[in-house]
């Protein structure tokens, strides 16, 4: 068996459990059978596929006892989240099994594993759990063989009905009724079934606050198994992995308490992330503070020889006025050419280059 197939059991495998959804589906939910009443029985059947031998295990089974601790009947109990049209086929296939293990029992007088050997035979009770969201109107055996095409048979063919519960459309009555952790299981299923309808694609879970988690680790097991939310999954997963370093809040553990528990851890995650997303973030607006810092020196360090430059450039043509000036006042007084003001003035022949194109001979 997988560890998912595994873990789907766990919760049925807890004995008040099981008592509980007997009471509920045969004595309208009265406290008939109790805890110490429950023998679990592991029985694999058998049958040959390519073969080869195949054990079939049903998902839980177990013995009832009476008050004096005799056999009193068998209630096995099939999960299934999908729906099978063959269901029927392995229902009655299941109960065939159970009624060859008694007949071993009684013509071999073995025991039965918990020690109580049976005399005679007892009746034998399957009931397929369905968990998903769709109602599931299983066929009966009647409606698979298809008898309406050879009505001559149906008086020497017994028909099978398999006993069918949907969790998921159970009422929100019966579901609070139920005297164990089961109703953790079935309240999350209708829930999901009802939030879907209205939302297909955010289905929402509002965990219950008032019904104390007797089996916690084997109820967030069956329900991590059954849900179809990987993040809550993932997240029941790890709180179950260090559930026994939390301490149980006054007044007991909740579904509402897990799941603030896990969205706490969430959102301190959440923030620890934020955090370092926000220090990375000032870090790099630091570094572009210094780079802009920088830039800004360097601009205002470029506009300052900008402006030297400029200074030195209005210098030297105040310079080159004088000196043309100076040269034009000697050819206005004297009667000099340009040439011959330059000469007069003692102009050389690099400076004579500038001043020349300014005269006027």
């Amino acid at each position: 068996m997988s560890n998912k197939d595994i873990t789907q059991k766990a919760l049925l495998r807890v004995p008040d459990v099981f008592a509980s959804l007997v009471n509920l589906l045969l004595f309208h939910n009265a406290p008939i059978i109790s805890s110490n009443q429950i023998r679990y029985l592991d029985i694999p059947s058998h049958f040959v596929f390519d073969d080869s031998l195949h054990d079939l295990y049903r998902d839980v089974c177990a013995m009832i006892l009476d008050k004096q601790g005799n056999p009193l009947f068998i209630v096995c109990f099939e999960n299934q989240i999908w729906r099978d049209w063959t269901m029927p086929i392995r229902a009655l296939g299941y109960g065939d099994t159970l009624y060859f293990w008694q007949r071993s029992q009684i013509l071999h007088k073995s025991k039965a594993p918990f020690e109580i050997p049976l005399s005679r035979f007892i009746p034998c009770v399957t009931f397929v759990l369905h968990y998903g969201d769709d109602a599931w109107n299983a066929k009966s055996l009647d409606d698979l063989t298809r008898l309406e095409k050879t009505p001559f048979l149906k008086p020497f063919v017994s028909g099978y009905t398999m006993n069918l519960e949907n969790i998921a459309w159970w009422s929100e009555e019966k579901i609070a009724s139920i005297r164990s952790d089961f109703r953790i299981i079935a309240d999350y299923c209708a829930q999901i079934r009802r939030s879907r309808k209205k939302d297909p694609d955010h289905p929402m879970y509002e965990p219950p606050k008032q019904w104390k988690i007797e089996h916690v680790e084997e109820t967030l097991m069956t329900l991590a198994a059954f849900s179809n939310d990987r993040k809550l999954t993932e997240a029941l997963h790890v709180y179950l992995e260090q559930f026994d370093l939390y301490e149980q809040k006054k007044g007991g553990i909740t579904m509402r308490s897990v799941i603030d528990h896990i969205e706490e851890r969430g959102y301190l995650r959440a923030r620890k992330q934020l955090n370092e997303q926000n220090r990375q973030l000032e870090e790099l607006t630091q570094k572009e503070k210094e780079q802009n810092l920088q830039l800004e020196t360097m601009t205002k360090q470029l506009e300052e020889k900008d402006q030297r430059l400029e200074e030195k450039d209005r210098q030297i043509d105040q310079m080159i006025s004088r000196f043309v000036v100076s040269a034009q006042r000697l050819m206005a007084m004297q009667g000099l050419t340009a040439e011959q003001a330059c000469d007069l003035l003692g102009y050389d022949e690099e400076f004579r280059a500038i001043v020349l194109p300014y005269l006027v001979s």
